[in-house]
């Protein structure tokens, strides 16, 4: 099982491509398939984000899944839903509307989805895919963080000499690999706020560059997300392990 089985992580699967602009119109009428699935209940629970930009767009369908799009990305999420539903003569109650599912279940069902979204997409057979991303997001308390998380953590408050951190938000961003026109590196997220009830939040944001762009059709929009998730899931399980943040390791490599 995966370590982002076990923390309940939840999934984010995009992809770079070569640069068109398309009104926001136009790319949701291109994704009226997507759309048109939903029933009339579904449909209530349907939700469209403000635009950031004039070329962006992120839908939420009910199920949990946020699809975004601008003139150079697109991506598919999975989030947990929720409805606060009246009851007769008591307190209202939560209702979950999206179904939770492990991280390695949920991403065949994530990359489907970003399958279709990608093909119908305005020009889309005329466009490449340029980079291929898999994020994992999990909320955690700090005395369930996997022991990869642990070492870091402790590793990067040892110059305060202090085993306890109150808050802290750190990012690194690193290149993971460079093999024949290929790039793979990681965007890594670790946030604590000083509210004690707040959870701590890790984001992971594998990345593979290509230096050649994959034309999108079907068949190269699955092997590209085949790879990417065999790489993202390799590279999540080596820091929870923790193995990089072994100091032998380290000062081998210095």
């Amino acid at each position: 099982m995966s370590w982002c089985d076990k923390l309940a992580s939840t999934p984010t699967v995009g992809f770079r491509l070569s640069t068109h602009f398309a009104p926001i119109e136009i790319i949701l009428d291109a994704w009226a398939p997507i759309l048109d699935r939903a029933s009339e209940d579904d449909a209530k629970n349907t939700t469209v984000e403000q635009p950031q930009t004039f070329y962006g767009i992120g839908v939420i369908t009910r199920e949990g899944f946020k699809y975004s799009a601008d003139e150079s990305k697109i991506s598919v999420a999975f989030q947990h839903r929720t409805k606060v539903r009246a009851t007769s003569g008591g307190p209202p109650r939560m209702e979950m509307l999206s179904t939770p599912m492990p991280f390695t279940a949920l991403m065949p069902v994530v990359e489907a989805r970003l399958i279709e979204a990608t093909l119908l997409l305005p020009k889309a057979k005329d466009r490449s895919v340029q980079r291929v991303g898999v994020i994992s997001t999990t909320a955690i308390a700090e005395e369930d963080l996997p022991p990869g998380i642990k070492r870091f953590v402790s590793y990067v408050g040892r110059p305060w000499k202090a085993d306890y951190l109150d808050s802290f938000n750190i990012t690194i961003t690193a290149d993971i690999s460079v093999t024949g026109g290929i790039k793979e590196r990681c965007v890594h997220t670790i946030a604590k706020s000083e509210d004690k009830e707040q959870l701590m939040t890790l984001q992971f944001d594998w990345q593979r560059l290509f230096d050649d762009g994959w034309q999108i059709t079907q068949a190269n929009l699955e092997r590209v997300l085949q790879g990417a998730r065999k790489g993202a899931l390799a590279y999540f399980e080596d820091l929870a392990e923790g193995n990089r943040f072994d100091e032998i390791l380290i000062s081998s490599t210095t």
